[in-house]
């Protein structure tokens, strides 16, 4: 089983087990107390959550964008 412990290298929380628990410590966590000095196995970053959000939203208007566009030209 996983636990909470202190990084002793940054004072953070970071986890310690058998690994398999990793994202229930996580999630146990205030934003901004995760220690980075090690990796957390099973656990998508804050930030690669944004970007794939953010390149769905692209996706998203293009398409919008596109199917816009081809209804305007049949209109014409």
């Amino acid at each position: 089983m996983c636990r909470r412990v202190k990084c002793e290298a940054c004072g953070k929380s970071t986890w310690a087990g058998c690994g398999r628990h990793v994202a229930s410590v996580h999630g146990q966590i205030a934003d901004g107390q995760h220690c980075s000095c090690r990796d957390w196995p099973g656990v998508v970053p804050a930030v690669a959550v944004a970007a794939a959000a953010d390149s769905a939203a692209a996706c998203t208007t293009e398409i919008k964008t596109s199917a816009a566009a081809a209804a305007a030209g049949e209109r014409s």
